[in-house]
C-alpha cells in the first residue's frame, strides 16, 4: 500500500514546482490561443495532497501504482463555447505541446450510453516553442489538459454535486432521470452549434455576419473579450451610413477579412503599443474598430460626413491618429 509519509514528502517538494508550471502553461495558453481566433476560459489547479493519497491507494487496489504514475498532479482546463472549437484547440495543443497520450471520452462511449465527455491530453511543454525555452527545467514534467464545452463542463460539475459516477449503481427509474438530464446537455451542445452555424450563414443579417467575421480577429489582437451589445449597435449604425447602397455593404462584408490580414503587422503594432491603454482608448477594446479603420481607408468621406451624428468627434480623431490616416 501507499507509503503516506513518502507521498507527503514528495508532494511537499513537487507542489511549488507544479504550481509555477501551472502559471506558466495557463498564461501561455491564454496569450497564444487567441492566435487561433478563440477566447476560451482557461483554468489550472494542482492536485490536493489528500486527493493524491486517495487516488494512489485506489489505483493500487487495481494494479501496481505509485506516486510517480500520477499524470494529473497539475491539471489545465480549457472551456470552449462550441463543439467545433474542440478541434481547433486540439490543433493548438498538438502544435505547442508534446502530447504523450490523448483520450476523447466520447469516442469510447457505446451508441446507447450517455456519460461524461471531455477530451483529455497528457502533455509536456515543448521547449522548441519560444515561450517555453527558458523553462527547460520543467521539460519532463507531465500534466493533464482537459478540453470541454460549456455544457460538458456544466454536466461535469452537476454530476460531481450529485455524486453520480456509475449508472450501473442506480435503479432503473433513477437511471432514466440521469439519462434524460444528460441528454439535455448533449442536445444543448448540438443545438448551440447548429444555431451558431445558421447565424453565420444568415446573410440577410449583415450586422451579425460582420460581427462574427471581426470577432476572431479581435481575439487575436486584443486578447480579451468585448461588449456584444455595443458592437451590434455600433456596426449597425455605421452600416446605415451606406443607406441604400447594398453593393457597398456587400463589398465590405467580402473584403473586411482580407483588409485585416493585409494590415496585420500594422494592427499588431497598434495593439502592442497600446495594450495597457484600453481604458483611455476604448475603441481598441471593441472589434468594430476594424470596421472604422476599413472605412477610413476605403470610404473616408462617408464616415467623416456621418460620424458626428452618432459618435464623439474626438473618438474618430483618436482612431485616425492610431491608424495614421489623414482625411
Amino acid at each position: 500500500m501507499a507509503n503516506v509519509q513518502e507521498i507527503v514528502d514528495l508532494w511537499k517538494d513537487d507542489q511549488p514546482k507544479y504550481e509555477d508550471l501551472g502559471k506558466i502553461v495557463s498564461s501561455f495558453i491564454k496569450n497564444k490561443i487567441t492566435d487561433y481566433e478563440l477566447l476560451p476560459e482557461v483554468q489550472y489547479r494542482t492536485k490536493e495532497l489528500v486527493s493524491i493519497i486517495k487516488k494512489v491507494r485506489k489505483k493500487q487496489a487495481e494494479k501496481e501504482y505509485s506516486y510517480q504514475h500520477l499524470k494529473d498532479k497539475l491539471g489545465i482546463r480549457i472551456i470552449c463555447t462550441f463543439q467545433e472549437d474542440l478541434g481547433i484547440v486540439e490543433k493548438f495543443i498538438n502544435e505547442n505541446f508534446v502530447v504523450i497520450s490523448v483520450e476523447h471520452k466520447k469516442d469510447n462511449l457505446d451508441f446507447n450510453r450517455l456519460d461524461y465527455v471531455s477530451n483529455h491530453y497528457d502533455a509536456k511543454i515543448k521547449c522548441t516553442v519560444t515561450e517555453f525555452k527558458r523553462h527547460a527545467t520543467f521539460e519532463d514534467f507531465i500534466f493533464e489538459i482537459q478540453v470541454r464545452t460549456l455544457n460538458q463542463h456544466a454536466w461535469s460539475n452537476t454530476a460531481h454535486s450529485l455524486s453520480y459516477k456509475r449508472e450501473t449503481d442506480l435503479p432503473d427509474k433513477l437511471k432514466r432521470k440521469v439519462y434524460r438530464l444528460l441528454s439535455l446537455y448533449e442536445l444543448a451542445d448540438d443545438e448551440f452549434s447548429s444555431v451558431n452555424k445558421a447565424l453565420k450563414e444568415h446573410q440577410e443579417n449583415i450586422t451579425y455576419t460582420l460581427l462574427r467575421k471581426l470577432e476572431g480577429k479581435f481575439y487575436k489582437f486584443a486578447k480579451t473579450d468585448y461588449d456584444r451589445e455595443i458592437s451590434l449597435l455600433d456596426i449597425n449604425t455605421i452600416l446605415n451610413y451606406f443607406e441604400t447602397d447594398d453593393n457597398a455593404k456587400q463589398q465590405l462584408i467580402n473584403s473586411i477579412e482580407s483588409f485585416i490580414v493585409t494590415n496585420e503587422q500594422k494592427i499588431q503594432r497598434i495593439y502592442n503599443d497600446n495594450r495597457n491603454r484600453f481604458y483611455e482608448i476604448l475603441s481598441l477594446s471593441q472589434p468594430e474598430i476594424f470596421l472604422v479603420w476599413y472605412m477610413l481607408q476605403n470610404h473616408p468621406f462617408t464616415i467623416k460626413d456621418n460620424w458626428a451624428n452618432d459618435f464623439d468627434d474626438d473618438d474618430l480623431e483618436q482612431i485616425k491618429t492610431l491608424w495614421g490616416n489623414e482625411l
